[in-house]
């Protein structure tokens, strides 16, 4: 279930992006077009590698556990209640140094990121592959 305007989602509900670790909680149509929202258990030692978003800004928000980030080659540690900013345009990198997963609500603006995602996972799901590695996700990105 994703959000319509007035929904309320639970943490570990949302529509599930098959062969990855991402749910949509927040679906661009209940913000008309401005936001997607997504949800992620980060499990522990994952690193997103440097990457940069060339149409999307992304807004990280940690709600349990702790999140390092690299945004612009400053690097800062997020724990819960953080909120941390990832402009389009800027290098960026994060990564779980705990042994605990860590929970984050991801929203993109604009939206289109969950698409990516989506190409992502079925790509490693038509290879076999359980889940989307960051091959996938680069060869999802069309820049």
């Amino acid at each position: 279930m994703t959000n319509t305007r007035y929904d309320a989602i639970p943490w570990g509900d949302g529509e599930q992006i098959p062969g990855t670790p991402f749910r949509t909680v927040l679906s661009p149509e209940a913000t008309d077009g401005h936001v997607v929202g997504i949800a992620v258990d980060m499990p522990p030692g994952v690193r997103v590698d440097e990457h940069v978003h060339r149409d999307e800004d992304q807004i990280c928000i940690v709600l349990a556990g702790r999140v390092n980030v690299r945004v612009g080659g400053v690097e800062s540690q997020l724990e819960a209640g953080a909120v941390q900013v990832l402009p389009r345009g800027v290098p960026h990198e994060l990564w779980n140094p705990d042994e605990a997963p860590a929970r984050l609500i991801d929203l993109y603006t604009p939206p289109g990121m969950e698409q990516r995602f989506a190409e992502a996972g079925q790509s490693a799901l038509a290879e076999g592959n359980d889940a989307a590695s960051g091959d996938h996700y680069r060869a999802s990105d069309p820049r």
